[in-house]
């Protein structure tokens, strides 16, 4: 009896540990190798199961009644596993129904922006339906649905456009292609203009500080495109547009399959204005300059068993002609008419590869380079701009056996920068090779770095992730840490809060970020050796979401940051309406950003976007803190968007309330604040099997800027200015065009 006891109990103990033991894993797309979040795995004939987390990693107990385990994924093939023993460290591979795509793309064009659920950071993005809904010429026409991101010209006479984010000017907000360095330092004048609308798959926009992976630099946000990829992307689409201006657009695209693992695309842009406008006040200039633009890229995308590659190589080359009418670009230097424009040419490419580590580790390299070189003219003033930059990226990243997440890595960038600058008209004259103006002017920077991020994972409901890193400049020889921190909170099935912190660093180039004084007859004044950039930013995020039963969704977004400068380099616009005097900061410069987002769908297909913002940015301009200029305290958005059956007929329509902000001092007869003032734009678009056909109109109201170039009947004398822009300087324009796909 004794032994009968003993064995029963210990076949007791057996079988209480083995119900324990778990089969545990990871669930990949058979493809492309990535983890699948929130892929169903249910014991067959039974309701038990359990489903990937937002990481594609799942645990669930053995089940005695069954050995048979169901997964399934939409989109993908069922697959039914045989499971005999506990296991742990499981890859289970799905293949992709290629039946399924066509209804479920079908849905996701039904938001052609949405906020991220799934990421760590406050996430917005715009789809590539999203960006059929303007018209999208280039980047800087991609952000008139969002009220995050606002556009607008830096000058009335150059095209040069300029973002804000979180009322601060784009430079402060670092912006990627496909997560590595793409428009920085001396591209920022014209490079919303360098990426074609139709060559982007998504945009995605991160307020607040990024994570530490790709360098310091982030400060207000991170703006990341992704290009077509020629594995996914169909076989052809062309686009032609053309507006009442007469400036033409053809883009296309080709992505061959080369063989099963190895894939190519090229895409081409072409664009061409050459119309002279003057409809702004009849001032004799030019509204737009004249502009060709010759944009060629081409892609390799390598799939291999435990092995990516993406490489992408582009040129650009572009020549702009403004000023007054009967100007032509080989009048150069000519005193008879006011003219500006000049050329740029630009190479870019990028490499990134990626092996896959044991069973959950991963390695990654990113190489990215770009030469570039602006040469312009404004009257008789000339400016010569010229960047080399290389930049490397190594990152080992792994899990730990309790499924929380960890990224090493190390990086090394190098950039060779100068800006020569020569005003015959008011005697200013920068030289990069003059050692008085060599740091302002020349910088060959040097940075090494080196980082670590580390992710604390409780399921589905709560990531804190937390990064620092170390670089070192050697221009400003200074060592640079910095810290970063996001946290996610699921509070329930429709609620999450979400927090970020931290620092970021940059090193200004006060022509290229201030490109609009060259317009202008301001003397620019350097005061003092410029320091490299400093700030700290904070801010929290709700998001509430729900679905009605007939799938109609409704979402209610709140965000705030704040933002503050220990060094900034401050461009002074009051102290004299003649002069832009550059110094380093001497008090305090913040912005504080709210932000209500509202999506309703009140009928099925019809939506309504509704945001608000309230924007609260001052610094401090000789020893005075003010409102910073050009910045909208205020902005309203209205988006309606309305969708016939089978997206057959898409209605459009934005509407902006643009509030007042602050004109700086300047010669003119506009001081103080400008008014507030609405801009509308909207677009019909009638989708057929392989075509649409879109016509649209921007501007709808036709509200203009009442004197967009002060002192035109003097363009070369100190009263001459054509940087106090704060309204629109475009008046209304149709627009209209088609879209071919072969899928």
């Amino acid at each position: 009896m004794k032994k009968l006891f003993m064995f029963l109990a210990g076949l007791l103990v057996f079988g209480s540990l083995f119900a324990q033991q778990k089969f545990e894993g990871s669930v990949y797309d058979i493809k492309t190798k990535e983890k699948l979040p929130y892929v169903n795995l249910i014991w067959e004939g039974t309701k038990k199961g359990t489903s990937t987390d937002s990481l594609g990693n799942f645990s669930l107990p053995i089940n005695n009644k069954t050995k048979k385990l169901v997964v399934s994924y939409i989109g993908y093939h069922n697959d039914t596993i045989e499971v005999n023993k506990p296991m742990t460290n499981v890859k289970l591979y799905l293949k992709e129904n290629n039946t399924m795509l066509s209804p479920i793309s079908i849905t996701e064009r039904k938001q052609s922006s949405y906020l991220s659920k799934i990421s760590v950071e406050q996430k917005e993005i715009i789809s590539s339906e999203g960006l059929k809904h303007l018209a999208c010429c280039n980047l800087g026409e991609s952000f008139e649905n969002t009220a995050s991101v606002d556009v607008g010209y830096s000058d009335a006479v150059s095209g040069s456009k300029q973002i804000q984010l979180l009322g601060l000017t784009g430079v402060y907000s670092q912006l990627l292609l496909e997560n590595m360095p793409f428009l920085r330092g001396l591209s920022a004048p014209f490079g919303l203009g360098y990426v074609p609308g139709s060559w982007m798959e998504s945009i995605s926009i991160s307020k607040g500080v990024a994570n530490v992976l790709n360098g310091y630099e982030t400060v207000t946000g991170q703006i990341n495109l992704e290009y077509d990829k020629p594995m996914e992307a169909d076989p052809f689409f062309l686009n032609l547009y053309m507006n009442s201006e007469l400036k033409g657009e053809l883009n296309m695209k080709s992505n061959i399959k080369v063989n099963d693992r190895l894939y190519t695309g090229l895409l081409l842009h072409s664009s061409y204005n050459w119309q002279e406008v003057d409809h702004l006040g009849h001032d004799g200039f030019m509204d737009y300059p004249k502009q060709m633009q010759f944009n060629v890229a081409n892609r390799w995308q390598y799939e291999g068993k435990g092995f990516h590659s993406h490489t992408l190589v582009n040129y650009l080359h572009e020549r702009r002609t403004g000023g007054q009418l009967g100007f032509n670009h080989d009048m150069r230097g000519d005193t008879s008419l006011y003219g500006l424009g000049g050329d740029v040419d630009r190479l870019h490419f990028f490499t990134k590869n990626g092996w896959v580590v044991g069973h959950s580790g991963s390695i990654g390299t990113q190489i990215t380079g770009t030469y570039f070189k602006n040469n312009q003219f404004f009257g008789l003033n000339n400016y010569m701009g010229e960047q080399g930059d290389l930049y490397g990226n190594f990152l080992f990243a792994n899990e730990t056996r309790h499924g929380h997440q960890y990224t090493v890595g190390a990086s090394m960038r190098y950039t060779n920068l100068k800006e020569d600058y020569v005003a015959n008209g008011n005697g200013t004259f920068f030289n990069s090779s003059n050692s008085a103006f060599k740091d302002a002017f020349y910088k060959e920077e040097i940075v090494p770095g080196a980082f670590g991020q580390f992710s604390f994972i409780y399921g589905d409901k709560f990531t804190a992730t937390a990064g620092l890193r170390y670089d070192y400049n050697s221009h400003y020889q200074e060592n640079l840490i910095t810290p970063r921190f996001h946290f996610r909170w699921k509070i329930n099935k429709d609620l999450i809060l979400r927090g970020a912190a931290g620092k970021g660093y940059r090193s200004a180039n006060i022509i290229a970020d201030n490109f609009g004084i060259l317009a202008s007859s301001r003397q620019i004044i350097i005061n003092e050796n410029l320091k490299m950039e400093d700030a700290f930013n904070g801010g929290l995020n709700i998001h509430k979401s729900f679905k009605t039963k007939d799938e109609r969704e409704f979402s209610v977004t709140l965000d705030y940051y704040y933002t503050n400068f220990l060094n900034q380099v401050v461009m002074d616009l009051d102290q004299d309406p003649r002069k832009a005097i550059f110094y380093n900061l001497n008090g305090k410069s913040y912005s504080n950003s709210f932000q209500l987002d509202v999506l309703l769908e009140p009928i099925k297909s019809f939506t309504i976007t509704l945001a608000g913002r309230y924007n609260d940015v001052k610094t401090t301009y000789n020893g005075v803190l003010m409102e910073k200029p050009y910045v909208s305290k205020v902005k309203g958005l209205v988006v309606l968007s309305y969708k016939t059956k089978y997206d057959k007929w898409i209605f459009d329509l934005t509407t902006q309330f643009n509030g007042k902000q602050r004109i700086p001092n300047n010669i003119g007869a506009k001081q103080g604040y400008a008014d507030p003032y609405i801009f509308m734009l909207g677009q019909v678009t009638r989708k057929f099997k392989h075509v649409d056909v879109y016509v649209g109109c921007e501007n709808i109201t036709n509200y203009t800027q009442e004197t967009p170039v002060i002192g035109a009947d003097r363009p070369f004398s100190n009263n001459f200015d054509a940087s106090v822009v704060y309204a629109p300087v475009m008046g209304r324009l149709f627009y209209a065009g088609l879209r071919l796909t072969i899928k």
